[in-house]
C-alpha cells in the first residue's frame, strides 16, 4: 500500500518543522523553546539548524510547491503556533488535503511509486448531500475569487491575514460555518487563498458570527479586514452602518472573548449593522469586521471599502498597493 500520507510524514512534514524552526530561531527564540513550542527534543532541533535552510526549500519545491506558497505557509503557521497550536495545525493540514486535491504533489508521489501512474484518488470530491452547505460551499467559492481577482484588496488587509465565513441560516456550532481553514494572504502583491473553504475552518470568525447572530438572525456571513482611520472614513463616506466596541478591559481576562461579547453587544443594542470596528487589545490586532446576509454580498461591501480607502488615499498623496 501507497498512500499519500507517507509523504507527508516523509518530506512534507520535516521540511515545514525545519522551517518554522528556522523561523521562530531567527526572531529570538531558543532552541529549548522551539522544541517545546514544536513537541520535539533540543537535540532534534540542533539538528534541524544544522542543515541549511535551502536544504528544506528544495525538498518542498521537489514535491510540486512554489516558493511562494512555502513562504507564505511558514509564515502564518510561524505566527499561529507559539500562541494557538490548534490553529496552526488545522492551516497545516488544510494546506495539505488542498494541495492534494488540486493534484499538487501528484508527480512527486507517481515518482515514488510508477505503479499508481493512473492514480486520482485524491482528485475526486466527496459528494455533499446537505444542499444548503453545498451552496455555502460554492458561494464562498465564488466569494474568495472575487478578493483574489481585485489585486488592491491587499490594501485592506491586515497583519493577522482576512478570513470570510459563512454559516447555514440555522448555525448553533462553529461547524455549521464554513470558512478558509489557512486564511487569505498577500502573496506577491495579491490576495490567495491558502485553501478551500470548508466548514469548521474557522474559529474566531466563526465564533464572533454565532454570537452575532442571536441579535440578528439575517447575517449569515462576516469579514475581518483591517482598521485605521482611513478605513474607517471609507466607511463613513459609503454610507453603511457602523459601530464601534465598546471593552471594559478587565486583568486576566480573555481578550479574544472580550472582542467577540463587545462586538455582540453593538448588535444587540443596534439590531442590524454593515460594519463594526473593534481597535484590539494586548495581543489581538485592531480590526474591521464587515457582515452581511452571504458572503458574496459581504465582499461586495468590503470591495467598495477597499477602492474607497485608494481612492482617499489617493487624496491624500499616500502610496498605495
Amino acid at each position: 500500500m501507497m498512500p499519500p500520507c507517507e509523504m507527508m510524514a516523509k518530506t512534507f512534514l520535516p521540511a515545514i518543522r525545519g522551517l518554522v524552526a528556522y523561523e521562530l530561531y531567527s526572531t529570538g527564540y531558543s532552541q529549548l523553546k522551539i522544541a517545546s513550542i514544536l513537541g520535539l527534543s533540543q537535540s532534534a532541533i540542533s539538528q534541524i539548524l544544522s542543515k541549511p535552510k535551502d536544504t528544506y526549500v528544495k525538498s518542498l519545491v521537489d514535491m510540486g510547491l512554489s516558493v511562494d506558497e512555502i513562504t507564505s505557509l511558514t509564515k502564518l503557521i510561524t505566527r499561529d503556533i507559539p500562541h494557538d497550536p490548534v490553529r496552526a495545525t488545522l492551516t497545516l493540514y488544510s494546506f495539505w488535503l488542498d494541495s492534494l486535491s488540486r493534484g499538487v504533489f501528484c508527480n512527486y508521489h507517481r515518482e515514488m511509486y510508477p505503479q499508481l501512474s493512473t492514480c486520482e484518488i485524491c482528485l475526486k470530491k466527496i459528494e455533499l448531500q446537505d444542499t444548503e452547505r453545498a451552496q455555502v460551499l460554492a458561494r464562498l467559492e465564488r466569494a474568495v475569487k472575487m478578493i483574489e481577482e481585485a489585486r488592491y484588496f491587499v490594501n485592506v488587509m491586515p497583519q493577522v491575514a482576512v478570513n470570510i465565513v459563512e454559516s447555514v441560516k440555522d448555525a448553533k456550532t462553529i461547524e455549521d460555518i464554513a470558512g478558509i481553514p489557512g486564511r487569505i494572504v498577500v502573496l506577491r502583491d495579491r490576495p490567495k487563498a491558502v485553501s478551500r473553504p470548508e466548514f469548521g475552518g474557522s474559529r474566531h470568525l466563526a465564533r464572533v458570527l454565532l454570537t452575532v447572530k442571536k441579535y440578528s438572525h439575517n447575517v449569515n456571513s462576516v469579514i475581518n479586514l483591517k482598521f485605521d482611520e482611513v478605513v474607517e472614513e471609507a466607511v463613513r463616506s459609503l454610507g453603511l452602518r457602523y459601530s464601534e466596541t465598546e471593552k471594559n478591559i478587565i486583568v486576566g481576562r480573555d481578550m479574544e472573548e472580550l472582542v467577540i461579547e463587545s462586538i455582540s453587544e453593538e448588535f444587540k443594542k443596534a439590531g442590524s449593522l454593515d460594519v463594526v470596528f473593534d481597535r484590539g487589545g494586548y495581543g489581538l490586532e485592531p480590526n474591521t469586521y464587515v457582515f452581511g446576509e452571504d458572503s458574496m454580498k459581504v465582499v461586495e461591501k468590503a470591495l467598495k471599502i477597499a477602492k474607497r480607502y485608494i481612492e482617499i488615499k489617493s487624496i491624500r498623496g499616500s502610496p498605495t498597493i
